[in-house]
């Protein structure tokens, strides 16, 4: 073998060797001290970029998950709140129905009721207005939907109200709601006379018998069916001698069943009319339309969203866009996904007294809310159950639908994000993370070639000194 004193290729290549395992070594030193596979770039480029995308979604399904435990905690808030209602609402009642039972009340047990109600009122106000979440009304309507009559409006250039998702919501009625009317075929007197020929009869409506004497005119028989119109909701006219029956509520389930064996008003033995429920097409701020045509008599309800709009007999007639009802909605927005769009809202409406009761019918007092009653007289008493009852009715709606907000939502949201996140930080884990074992064995192996190499090395510098042997 030739031996060369300027070059020693043998040193070289071990030192050559020697760098490289060095290198590996401090790389498997770092992996194993910081636990990650993937500590920069250079580590594994494409790995890199696909585990910051999944880093990035673990940390959005993790606010995610804490977003929809806070709107958790709310609707509690907001149910807790409601409970409260209900039992006010179920007090009221009982109040109302002792009031109801005239025969025995004196002025001082219908006074000391009211007093009660009143105060129970005042309650269920500062429930709607006092409670909140944060710094956020639940019950006041700020989170639900208002309504106003707007007239001579040009609807295309309507500005989307400040602080709302859905600005302003243009409500066209397309038809009006109605109520049954029966007009009949008799002619009778309004004086005392007996109209009734072959003695004492009877009608029945819906449901209720009325019975008449031998002796009653058409006045005694108007007074017969209007006695008892709370209960069976249908009045009665006389006008030149024909009898007409007017249904009180609006709407197809709210008719007139006559049953008139003898004649008495109708041409027929059996007479069933119905009313017509309200339609109405629904105009967004996005420019979308809906059609509003699955409610009962003055109530709209969406064909497709299932939002219901309550309207006053002031907003019953067919409108177009130059007079029409806007709806100022301030729906509540929750981020529940960890991406943009993955979203849900909810709308919580004001369960103020005086917005309760609403959806009540067959009232005497057909203005009243909540807020109105009195229990000093027995009509008073009989609109306070029926407004009471409405307004049970539609907390329990609002009840209900934030039960199912909670559980189909929310916290199934929860659980499913929760999975999402699980699998996800496995599949980062997996490209990002060190395995510890295996880096073991590579730390091993280059601890063991790193000693290797530096001897051989020793090895190679010793090389040339054979060179001086024969100089010697």
């Amino acid at each position: 073998m030739s031996l060369r004193i300027n070059l020693n290729s043998a040193a070289l290549s071990a030192s050559r060797y020697l760098g490289q395992t060095d290198n590996a070594l401090g790389k498997s030193i770092e992996k194993l001290s910081s636990g990650y596979r993937v500590n920069r770039a250079s580590d594994d480029p494409a790995g890199l970029v696909i585990s910051q995308k999944l880093r990035a979604q673990i940390g959005g399904l993790g606010q995610a998950i804490s977003n929809s435990n806070d709107a958790i905690n709310m609707v509690r808030t907001a149910e807790g709140a409601l409970n409260e209602t209900h039992a006010l609402l179920i007090s009221m009642r009982e109040l109302a129905i002792h009031a109801a039972n005239t025969g025995a009340n004196d002025e001082a047990s219908l006074a000391a009721d009211q007093l009660q109600i009143a105060s129970a009122i005042d309650s269920l106000n500062r429930i709607a207005a006092n409670t909140q979440f944060g710094q956020k009304k639940l019950l006041d309507g700020s989170a639900g939907m208002k309504a106003t009559v707007i007239n001579t409006v040009d609807f295309g250039n309507v500005t989307p109200a400040a602080n709302t998702v859905a600005g302003y919501v243009g409500v066209d009625v397309t038809q009006a709601a109605t109520k049954a009317q029966y007009v009949g075929d008799d002619l009778w007197d309004t004086d005392t006379v007996g109209d009734i020929a072959g003695g004492a009869s009877s009608i029945t409506i819906n449901g209720t018998l009325i019975s008449f004497d031998a002796l009653d005119g058409g006045a005694q028989v108007i007074q017969k069916i209007n006695d008892v119109s709370s209960t069976t909701g249908v009045t009665a006219t006389l006008n030149a001698g024909v009898i007409t029956l007017d249904q009180t509520s609006f709407g197809s389930d709210k008719g007139i069943a006559l049953v008139d064996a003898s004649g008495l008003i109708s041409g027929t033995t059996n007479v069933v009319e119905w009313g017509t429920d309200a339609a109405a097409t629904v105009t967004y701020s996005d420019g979308s339309t809906e059609a509003f045509n699955a409610g009962k008599g003055l109530q709209l309800v969406g064909a497709t969203s299932g939002m219901v709009i309550n309207l006053t007999t002031a907003g019953n007639a067919v409108a177009n866009h130059n007079d029409a009802i806007f709806i100022t909605s301030s729906t509540m927005m929750f981020q529940i996904g960890a991406y943009a769009g993955q979203t849900v809202e909810l709308s919580l409406n004001s369960v103020a007294a005086a917005d309760l009761g609403g959806t009540a019918v067959g009232l005497i007092n057909t203005t009243w809310t909540v807020a109105d009653i009195d229990v000093r007289s027995f009509n008073g008493a009989q609109d306070a159950l029926k407004l009471i009852d409405a307004a049970i009715s539609e907390v329990s709606t609002i009840r209900a639908n934030l039960g199912a907000f909670q559980k189909n939502i929310l916290e199934s949201n929860v659980n499913s994000l929760s999975v999402a996140k699980e699998n996800i930080a496995a599949s980062e884990s997996s490209i990002r993370d060190t395995d510890m074992a295996a880096e073991m064995v590579n730390f091993t192996r280059n601890q063991i070639l790193e000693q290797a190499g530096t001897a051989m090395l020793a090895q190679a510098n010793q090389v040339p000194q054979i060179l001086l042997r024969p100089l010697q």
